[in-house]
């Protein structure tokens, strides 16, 4: 029964309980719906403080992906990239998403595992790297660059994906291979053979000059012993005439004329001798002076001079060497042992190359030096291979070397770079032509504490 069908002569009292039941009824609709509203305002807040969590978590997440110290690439069986973070983008030389689609082509050693396996790429890889993770990954600027790879295999929704933890190994390799004591042990070792064979040269004519000596002194003392009898037997003519005869004999018996001749030069090159023994063991002296942390005044003119006796084995037999020293070269403030070790690697490394251009003459290392405004330039020019265009962007990486298997670490041009560039804030670069020859320019301040570093970036 509803208000519109209530009969005129139904009774006040009838409709009063009607419109109070009706009130009831609407009440407790109203309680209701503000029970069901509470609850499903409550329910709102509930899952929106739980979106709110789950995006807090998210960002969290994120967070930590894009600044994790180390890479993290995550990526498909078959090798394709989802994502990657900071860290990875910056170790491959990404500058955006999407810029490279597979991992095939930051790790090239693994791409040639067939992608239709969905297990294959990964069971490769994980054989390629080995117990110790490492590989030889690429940049996108086509460098390569020594990394630790370890992968892992996780699901979610139902699909198997998998990540992988690059960590870049380039600078711990570079650190360990610039270790002080083992650069100085290196390159006494390298250099032994050659500095013996360069004391035994002036040490084996200085003992074949005295033996000449002694034996022409044992010559003249037979004609001082005729000159004797001269005085023991007066001044008459008969017996100065037999003393003379006599004298006269032992000058052609003993080839006098000649002893008289070469003794002074035996005695001059006597001399030479045992002064290239001297200037040798100085220079090794200078050149093997511990290492040290402290910063020193050095004469660069004197230290180049003595590389180039310490290294004179590597270069003699293939190269002349000329030099154009800066008469009033300031002295400059450096780390002398490491410098020399520096000048030592790209002087050998000129060596090698014209070596390696089997000229049957003798090719032409040339040292330059000379100040300009606020810094020392170095010039170190060869007239060997020169350096191909395909490896000029690779030849400052550890490890990088076209020589063959034990003829060269790769690490020579590399801890030059990293004693001018790094330690001495200079610059090192070069000027190439292939099969013309290569200069190499070094740029040095005059004290390294107060220089910018990469301030002489660029300049020659």
């Amino acid at each position: 029964m509803t208000l519109s069908t209530i009969d005129e002569n139904v009774p006040n009292e009838v409709l009063l309980q009607f419109i109070e039941r009706e009130r009831c009824a609407r009440k407790q609709a109203e309680e209701l719906l503000e029970q069901k509203s509470r609850e499903l305002y409550l329910s709102n807040l509930e899952l929106q403080q739980s979106t709110i969590a789950l995006e807090k978590t998210a960002q969290r997440s994120k967070a930590v992906f894009d600044t994790a110290a180390e890479g993290i690439i995550i990526f498909e069986g078959d090798g394709s990239i989802e994502c990657l973070n900071t860290a990875a983008k910056s170790i491959f030389g990404l500058h955006a998403d999407g810029e490279v689609a597979n991992i095939c082509q930051l790790l090239p050693e693994a791409a040639f595992c067939k992608l239709d396996d969905q297990s294959c790429f990964v069971s490769n890889l994980k054989e390629l790297t080995g117990a110790n993770n490492e590989i030889s990954g690429r940049r996108v600027d086509g460098s390569s660059v020594h990394l630790e790879f370890v992968v892992s295999t996780f699901s979610h929704g139902g699909i198997s994906s998998h990540s992988g933890i690059v960590r870049d190994l380039t600078r711990r390799k570079a650190l360990e291979a610039q270790l002080a004591t083992a650069q100085k042990l290196e390159s006494v070792g390298q250099l032994a053979a050659g500095i013996a064979h360069e004391l035994n040269t002036p040490i084996q004519f200085v003992g074949d000059n005295t033996r000449f000596l002694q034996e022409s002194f044992m010559a003249i003392e037979e004609i001082l012993k005729h000159v004797d009898k001269i005085l023991e037997e007066g001044q008459g003519n008969d017996a100065v005439r037999r003393v003379a005869q006599s004298v006269q004999e032992a000058y052609e018996t003993f080839d006098l004329s000649f002893v008289r001749e070469e003794i002074p030069l035996a005695i001059e090159q006597t001399l030479q001798g045992a002064d290239n023994v001297a200037r040798i063991v100085r220079a090794m002296k200078v050149f093997s002076h511990p290492g040290t942390k402290e910063y020193q005044e050095v004469d660069l003119n004197s230290s180049l001079d003595s590389t180039l006796t310490v290294c004179r084995n590597e270069w003699k037999y293939c190269a002349e060497v000329e030099t154009h020293f800066c008469s009033n070269l300031p002295r400059i403030m450096c780390l002398p042992g490491e410098l020399n070790q520096a000048f030592l690697n790209l002087i050998v490394n000129g060596a090698h190359a014209i070596q390696a251009k089997k000229k049957d003459t003798l090719g032409k290392i040339t040292i330059t030096t000379r100040r300009e405004v606020d810094h020392i330039a170095i010039d170190i020019a060869d007239n060997g291979t020169g350096i191909p265009l395909a490896i000029q962007n690779r030849i400052f990486d550890p490890f990088f070397t076209t020589k063959g298997v034990g003829k060269g670490t790769g690490q020579g041009l590399s801890i030059s770079y990293s004693i001018v560039v790094e330690m001495h804030k200079g610059a090192l670069t070069f000027d190439t032509v292939e099969g013309v020859g290569t200069t190499f320019h070094i740029l040095l301040p005059m004290d390294p504490r107060d220089a910018k570093p990469g301030a002489l970036k660029g300049q020659t």
